[in-house]
């Protein structure tokens, strides 16, 4: 049974990067990916400004750069009534930009395999044990393996956290559905977010050519705001659409021990406000660190500093997600906030600003 001193389930940004560094750091890293990418995901494909300096360390944010992509100069309110609240949002090099995921999700695990981790797609997890502080992990195709260190980094429904007991209860409310159609003549390069009977749209291009277009309802609701999107962009009635749920859970404690969990996996916060892959590569980022002073130093701390860390990245924005969620599951309530935000433009100028910073 071959022996690693890091394996990471989930092949997604928090993962990747996860991998990237703790090879770059020395350590023997195996990557555990179910899927075969390049792949899909569900998102609204937007890279927020914080993830650039990530990138930079990384040595991959020129590729982003140079792949298909749309750069953000606004973001659009919309509310139940029509009523519209245009944001600008920071221009430069560092600026917002939407990319796909099946592009970037690509560019980030092809660069922790060029950085010395192994990748071992269309490979999925079955079972876990722990003995001898060592994590065993078996996998679908046979495979079989020993780590130190285990991280998850696997999603929202992460297998790892169902297989140790400690994924939260699920509550299905909402589900997200999402397709790439063609970009609508003079869309513009901005990002709406428009509230809707049942729930709301997300809608930003991701090239010259493609729109994600994005829809979050209730399940009695989905249908509904199926209609209303086939209408307003004249889809066909055999349109694609992929989905997701749950949108939100409990949170999962980040450290126990030498098991680690990052992004989803760890904390699922509302999509409105589309941060969740900066979430994902900063939580990769820490992650990485805390498995390599497991390992190198056999820091007993290691854990716990990670969980504070990963708390802190979270400080002075959750209660604008909460705010954001309260918003956006009652439709008529996110109206009326916005309609207050129309006669005080300064303070959705200034909660746009703690997000996209």
């Amino acid at each position: 049974m071959e022996m690693f001193d890091v394996a990471i389930v989930g092949g997604g940004p928090a993962g990747s990067v996860c991998a990237a560094l703790c090879a770059t750091a020395g350590l023997r890293t195996v990557l555990i990916e179910r899927e075969k990418f390049p792949r899909e995901k569900v998102c609204g494909d937007c890279l927020n400004p914080e993830c650039w300096p990530i990138l930079r360390r990384l040595a991959i944010d020129q590729r982003v750069r140079e792949s298909p992509h749309a750069t953000l100069a606004s973001v659009a309110f919309i509310g139940l009534h029509d009523r519209c609240m245009e944001i600008e949002l920071p221009q430069g090099e560092d600026a917002e930009i939407t990319i796909k995921r099946s592009v970037f999700d690509a560019l980030l695990l092809d660069r922790a395999r060029q950085l010395g981790a192994e990748i071992r797609e269309t490979s999925t997890l079955i079972s876990l044990e722990k003995a001898n502080d060592d994590w065993k992990l078996t996998i679908a195709d046979a495979f079989a393996c020993r780590a130190q260190v285990l991280v998850a980094a696997d999603g929202r429904n992460s297998t790892v956290a169902r297989l140790c007991g400690l994924l939260p209860r699920i509550g299905k409310e909402r589900v997200a559905l999402q397709a790439h159609i063609p970009l609508p003549r003079d869309f513009g390069n901005k990002v709406v977010l428009q509230l809707l009977p049942g729930g709301y749209s997300g809608q930003a291009p991701v090239s010259e050519s493609e729109l994600n277009l994005c829809l979050v309802g209730k399940p009695k609701s989905i249908r509904t705001l199926q209609r209303w999107a086939t209408e307003r962009f004249a889809l066909s009635a055999g349109q694609q659409w992929r989905t997701i749920t749950p949108l939100t859970r409990a949170a999962v404690p980040p450290a126990r021990g030498n098991l680690l969990f990052a992004g989803d996996a760890a904390r699922v916060v509302e999509p409105f406000t589309g941060e969740g892959i900066f979430y994902a590569l900063r939580s990769g980022e820490l992650a990485a660190t805390a498995a390599t002073r497991i390992v190198q130093e056999n820091s007993p701390d290691a854990g716990a500093e990670y969980a504070a860390e990963h708390t802190a990245m979270y400080r002075g924005r959750l209660w604008i997600n909460a705010l954001a969620r309260s918003g956006v599951v009652s439709p008529k309530l996110g109206s009326i906030l916005l309609d207050f935000a129309s006669f005080q433009p300064a303070l959705l100028r200034f909660l746009t600003r703690k997000i996209v910073r």
